[in-house]
């Protein structure tokens, strides 16, 4: 190549660059939000339809027993029509549901055909031990599914954080196995002021994520034995004093690429709370450093 030609090769490069950042180019491992599908009262169709139309780019739905099991396949062969636009489904393996047993591996073929992963809460094992067969038996089933499984650290329950998560990975061992962050239950646990060292130190082993506004003095601590509400913590992302940036920020500087999903449990008295989270959520993102 002639210096002529990659002079002009360099120009244009540069050129092209200048534009992006004048235009305001995605940050690397920037994301786009996805929602639950908690309080939707429509039909699969009709919820993924409403979400997608606000400009979420998916949806996460339940499937915790038998009945669960034809709205995910709603779901997902809704889903299979759109662009652009992914459902995911998280299962609650409780020890003490008969169900949960078989749910989960009825589940793997519409998980499969959706590429989305095995994400599941484990709850009321009898041992950490049947907790670690659970889900050694789950990455081995779901590998031969062609599926991934996450585990979902969920406060009060046998798994409530990411590193509680990270030390059963470590202890199962399975290379199908990963961990998923939210900071709902780091705040709940304690790890709300050390959101970016939790992120620093599990993000390399995560596939999912999920957010929501909260109070900075959401309450932190174990289980009360009494219910605790959660709107403390799962908040509209335009509601709440907690600040996210340290949480974004430093999924992006560990380079995490999944999905991002807006947490939406429990609120149904914010008219308009998910077109409000979607313009949040683009805030925050601007003002990450």
């Amino acid at each position: 190549m002639t210096p002529t030609r990659l002079l002009a090769r360099w120009f244009l490069g540069a050129l092209a660059l200048v534009v992006a950042l004048a235009l305001g180019a995605p940050r690397a491992g920037a994301q786009d939000l996805m929602v639950y599908d908690f309080e939707l009262t429509g039909t699969p169709a009709q919820n993924a339809d409403q979400v997608r139309g606000l400009g979420f780019k998916g949806l996460v739905t339940r499937c915790n027993n038998p009945a669960d099991l034809p709205k995910l396949a709603a779901y997902v062969n809704h889903a299979a029509t759109l662009q652009d636009f992914q459902v995911l489904a998280y299962v609650n393996y409780d020890f003490n549901n008969p169900n949960s047993a078989q749910v989960w591996p009825q589940a793997l073929p519409l998980l499969a055909s959706a590429g989305a992963p095995l994400w599941v809460i484990v709850k009321n094992a009898p041992t950490p031990v049947h907790v670690r067969q659970l889900l050694l038996r789950m990455a081995q089933r779901s590998q031969a599914a062609g599926v991934r499984t996450v585990l979902y650290p969920h406060w009060d329950t046998d798994i409530e954080n990411a590193a509680e998560a990270a030390a059963v990975l470590a202890q199962v061992g399975h290379p199908n196995l990963s961990n998923s962050l939210h900071t709902c239950h780091e705040i709940r646990s304690g790890n709300g002021s050390s959101i970016s060292n939790v992120v620093a130190a599990h993000a390399a082993s995560t596939r999912l994520v999920t957010i929501a506004g909260a109070d900075a003095d959401a309450y932190a601590g174990p289980p009360t034995g009494n219910p605790v509400p959660w709107s403390d913590a799962i908040r509209p992302l335009d509601q709440g004093t907690y600040d996210l940036i340290p949480f974004l920020n430093s999924l992006d500087i560990a380079g995490y690429n999944g999905p991002v999903i807006l947490h939406t449990f429990g609120i149904t008295n914010s008219p308009g709370h998910l077109s409000r989270s979607l313009e949040a959520y683009a805030k925050l993102r601007l003002n990450l450093h």
